[in-house]
């Protein structure tokens, strides 16, 4: 049972792993309306797309670049975007009748001589529908307003309405000139092996200066960050439950070589030699192996079939099917495992002297035992190593564990110690369970270690859990900002308070936009070549560190915004003195630190300041965010636009264009389609994190049963002597709870107290978040271990405890 119910939750965790990340990022690629985009500041020759297309791949055109559009005696700057057929080739574009209308999904694009446009530029250029908008040399009709586009990004500051026209139009712009800032953009959607083979021949020949190739695991938006959370918590949980499958083999092996003792004792007295019984053994561990195999791979498939189903039901798509890892990898574990752990219990079986018959305690050779221990750890590093593909991770997991256990060992010796002195004082059952636990003192230690191992990771994987469903619970509650407004001018914020106010709308501050360059750190002159995309921020070139290559969002502010934390130094003090906070990860990356001189130009303007605090930013929250944050008294001179967010119920988004009508020049970013998804795809992990819990709860349970049946001929042994010398059966029932009482108890609290420190090293080091002291673990660690320990212990020895004295001797006999 231990292998075939491993081999079933390594294929189950794997499988549905492998299932479910390719339907997330499937699902994902929607915010990229594609699986791969390759962009170039130039055109890209046509023999890629025809290779693309021979190798069963989709793909699409986009091109983006920024143009005035004119609307009689009104203008102003906007995205045009010129898409071909086929777009999205991910995602689903969306367009209404009027602006902020309900959007309807559609499959078509404009139209020759059409434009679609966002409902941000009825307001600036005061449009009706059917009306005419310039663009270049050409005239387009406005026939659709644009509610959602897939890729629309998740940058507020590029803030310009966008206008989609067909790609067939863009020639006849005259726009395109030597020189222009253009994107161009070629979509690719396809199978993962398909796209993976266009990767291979594609890379050598991108030109890193021109061209970026880009997945939506890439980057630093939102929905990247919770992708890779994702997916290291469900590595994390799927290793944990890797090893803990693998411990319940190896207790099992030993378990079976422990029964047959007998056996060899006999056959040897018979007159069997070594060779015979190690055929016999061998074949019949091979054939039980080969079965377990068979048996765990289909109980494995059905279990996650059947959890797939489910989940494809509430994603709404079918989930791409798994390759042949995930079978050899289970097979793999049911095999190695097989091989590994019974290979010494196996050696000191074959040992077992043929006095055996008469003296029972006979148990073999223990000279080599050693051994076993080796081979025991060297086979769950590398199936850990094998599982995960990365040595780093596995080894740190590894070397913690093999401490944690010879903590465990130690202090739970102590712990037997202590309970066997305490309960001597109390009651006769008490008494009994303590001489047992000490008694067994050496097979209590190593079901101590099982038992804390099993609880500290099925609590770790149960704490990490809550933490990351809290973290994007947090990071995305139901009332998160779902609109940026931009564009304020200065004289009309006073204006856009009342509207808000009036109108029932809780905003976030107004904060003050000012465009700037950084162009050099302490009379250090950065690198500022926008040519190089390649490059980022920080990075040496000829002894110079790279600046950003582009103008920054520079703000000001008296009070520390939300959101924001300091890490390093004050933040501003109260005089008029010049002074600049520095988000975190820019000061790691281009190593600012605080008391540095940094220079910036604002339109021509150059001036100094020095970082008086360097801040850590909660970027996952959907409010105004900036890297830079100077004092008000250094930047209140210049002339600011501003910026705000706030959250309006959709119920409620008619209402839009009248409340920012008297405002034409602010600019709304509407963002509810994007927080939908990333609430839909953190739903989704959320559901995968629960089944990968659910297995290792499975296979932390088996570690349990099979510790606790590991120990069964000797309590058989113990209740004949006891039934014998008159022992009652609620005595003994009493007797066996409180040991297993007492050992979970203490497992569970030894667990609490390694999953505490396990806790602190994943969460600031694997998942970047805040450590916290999970103190109800320390109340749910004791007790959980105590009741399920016990409970797993009453089960097992139920039916010894039945049966009468004599059928238990002739048991044994």
């Amino acid at each position: 049972p231990a292998i075939t119910l491993s081999v079933a939750a390594v294929l189950s965790l794997s499988m549905f792993s492998e299932r479910l990340q390719s339907g997330l990022l499937s699902r994902s690629a929607e915010f990229l309306a594609a699986d791969r985009v390759l962009s170039s500041r130039r055109d890209v020759p046509q023999a890629w797309l025809d290779e693309a297309q021979r190798r069963g791949l989709k793909s699409a055109r986009r091109v983006v670049f920024n143009s005035m559009a004119f609307a009689g005696d009104q203008l102003t700057l906007v995205d045009v975007k010129a898409v071909s057929e086929g777009y999205p080739l991910r995602g689903e574009l969306e367009v209404a009748e009027q602006p902020f209308g309900k959007g309807q999904v559609t499959h078509a694009i404009p139209a020759a001589g059409e434009a679609w446009v966002a409902s941000q530029l009825f307001q600036a250029l005061q449009l009706e529908m059917g009306e005419q908008i310039d663009i270049g040399d050409s005239s387009f009709t406005v026939t659709k307003v644009v509610t959602y586009e897939p890729d629309v990004g998740f940058s507020v500051f590029t803030d310009s309405p966008n206008v989609l026209i067909n790609h067939s139009e863009l020639a006849k712009t005259g726009l395109i000139q030597p020189g222009s800032r253009v994107r161009y953009n070629i979509l690719f959607a396809g199978g993962s092996d398909a796209l993976t083979a266009y990767e291979e021949w594609l890379l050598p020949q991108l030109n890193d200066d021109t061209h970026s190739w880009r997945s939506i695991e890439d980057g630093g938006s939102p929905l990247a960050r919770s992708l890779q959370r994702a997916e290291r918590f469900m590595l994390l949980a799927s290793l944990l439950g890797v090893v803990l499958a693998a411990t319940a083999v190896a207790v099992a092996a030993q378990r079976y070589c422990q029964r047959n003792y007998d056996v060899v004792a006999i056959i040897k007295t018979l007159g069997g030699s070594k060779a015979q019984i190690q055929r016999i053994f061998i074949l019949h561990l091979m054939l039980l192996t080969l079965l377990s195999i068979a048996i765990g791979i289909g109980i494995g498939w059905l279990l996650q079939w059947q959890v797939i189903e489910i989940v494809a039901t509430r994603l709404g798509q079918a989930l791409p099917a798994a390759g042949w890892q995930p079978y050899a990898l289970a097979a793999g574990t049911g095999l190695i495992s097989a091989l590994m752990f019974t290979l010494y219990p196996l050696l000191r079986l074959i040992s077992i002297p043929p006095l055996r018959v008469l003296h029972r305690t006979l148990t073999g050779n223990d000279s080599i035992r050693w051994l076993h221990w080796l081979l025991c750890g060297a086979t769950i590093y590398g199936l850990m190593v094998a599982y995960s593909q990365q040595w780093l991770l596995s080894s740190a997991i590894f070397a913690g564990g093999g401490g944690a256990a010879i903590v465990l060992l130690l202090v739970g010796r102590l712990f037997i110690r202590a309970g066997r002195r305490a309960g001597m004082q109390a009651g006769s059952s008490w008494r009994l369970a303590m001489a047992g636990l000490q008694r067994r003192a050496n097979a209590n230690s190593v079901q101590m270690i099982s038992f804390s191992t099993a609880i500290m990771l099925l609590l770790l994987v149960l704490a990490m859990r809550n933490e990351l469903l809290a973290d994007w619970q947090d990071q995305l509650p139901a009332d998160a900002p779902n609109y940026f407004v931009v564009n304020v001018p200065q004289e009309r914020v006073a204006d856009l308070r009342e509207t808000f106010a009036n109108n029932g709308i809780e905003a976030t501050d107004l904060y003050p936009i000012v465009p700037g360059r950084l162009t050099m750190i302490n009379e250090e002159r950065l690198v500022d070549d926008v040519s190089k995309e390649s490059r980022d921020e920080g990075d040496i070139v000829d002894g110079r560190r790279v600046g950003f290559g582009r103008e920054l969002s520079l703000t000001w502010r008296d009070q520390l915004p939300p959101n924001n934390d300091i890490r390093n130094g004050a933040w501003h003090a109260d005089t008029a003195t010049a002074q600049v906070s520095v988000e975190s990860r820019v000061a790691d990356k281009m190593a600012i630190k605080v008391g540095d001189q940094l220079t910036f130009d604002i339109g021509g303007e150059v001036f100094s300041v020095p970082v008086t605090s360097i801040r850590k930013v909660n970027w996952n929250s959907l409010q105004p965010n900036f890297y830079m944050i100077f004092n008000t008294s250094t930047l209140a001179d210049f002339p600011a636009t501003y910026i705000a967010s706030f959250y309006l119920g959709s119920e409620r988004k008619s209402e839009l264009y009248q409340i920012f009508r008297d405002f034409p020049q602010v600019s709304l970013i509407d963002l509810d389609a994007i927080i939908d998804q990333l609430r839909e795809v953190i739903e989704q992990v959320s559901l995968a994190i629960l089944f990968v819990m659910v297995l290792v709860l499975v296979a932390g349970a088996l570690v349990l049963v099979a510790q606790v049946q590991a120990t069964m001929e000797e309590r058989q042994r113990e209740l004949v002597i006891l039934r014998t010398l008159g022992a009652p059966g609620k005595l003994l029932s009493r007797a066996v709870s409180y040991e297993f009482l007492v050992l979970g108890a203490i497992s569970g609290l030894i667990a609490t107290l390694a999953m505490e420190l396990s806790l602190y090293i994943l969460q600031t080091q694997v998942f970047e978040m805040s450590a916290v002291w999970h103190w109800r673990f320390w109340l749910v660690g004791p007790l959980a271990g105590a009741i399920v320990v016990t409970a797993l212990g009453q089960l097992s020895c139920r039916r010894l405890l039945k049966r009468n004295t004599a059928l238990l001797i002739r048991k044994l006999s």
